[in-house]
């Protein structure tokens, strides 16, 4: 009889460690906040690759890295602890300049950047943070809105894009953790060339 009481008091002390292993992540996890693009204009994409014209002109536009500002959101399904797969979507916008490279004449635009990605995620579930790590891939979609009209002009393009990077995730509550950064290489493939570009993030993660 002592023998069964000491083992039924063992096994509520040790209880709560036992749940508070299981439960210290969740199986869902949304995220939503700022962020920023450092990335080509894809410009052989919108010239045409010289083939485009204004006033009969042919037009070649320099390509250059841009600065894109937006949003953007994930949904993350924890298989488990350790292990989850992440679904993330971007939205980025620009005011840019085309800078034709035969004249020197600027074409201003409003630029659009979206992204659409999933793929494997590792958490390191630690005291207090979470940092982790994925890779991804997808599709990236940028449209560009010309305040000239160019004849012939390629406005949208969609292609295929990645992303390999982390972040850290830092313990604010039992369902809210803040996404203090997030930073990735993001390659896309405009024009069947590749771009290299870079997206950071932050923002709130509810679990």
């Amino acid at each position: 009889m002592t023998r069964t009481f000491l083992l039924l008091l063992v096994a509520m002390i040790c209880a709560p460690a036992v749940l508070a292993q299981n439960n210290d992540y969740s199986r869902y996890e949304f995220v939503g906040g700022y962020a920023y693009e450092r990335a080509s204009n894809n410009a052989g994409t919108f010239d045409k690759n010289g083939r485009a014209a204004f006033n009969g002109n042919a037009v070649t536009f320099a390509e250059q890295k841009e600065n894109y500002n937006g949003f953007y959101a994930e949904f993350n399904q924890n298989i488990t602890r350790h292990i989850g797969i992440v679904t993330s979507f971007t939205g980025t916008y620009d005011s840019t300049a085309y800078v034709n490279t035969r004249n020197g004449r600027v074409f201003n635009s409003s630029a659009q950047r979206y992204d659409l990605m999933i793929g494997p995620r590792y958490n390191w579930r630690l005291s207090g943070v979470t940092p982790f790590v994925h890779a991804m891939a997808g599709i990236s979609h940028m449209r560009v809105s010309f305040d000239d009209t160019l004849s012939p002009v390629k406005k949208a393009d969609t292609a295929f894009a990645m992303a390999f990077g982390g972040g850290l995730d830092v313990h604010a509550g039992e369902h809210i953790d803040i996404r203090v950064i997030q930073v990735d290489y993001l390659p896309t493939f405009f024009n069947s060339e590749r771009q290299d570009n870079i997206r950071v993030g932050a923002g709130v993660k509810i679990k």
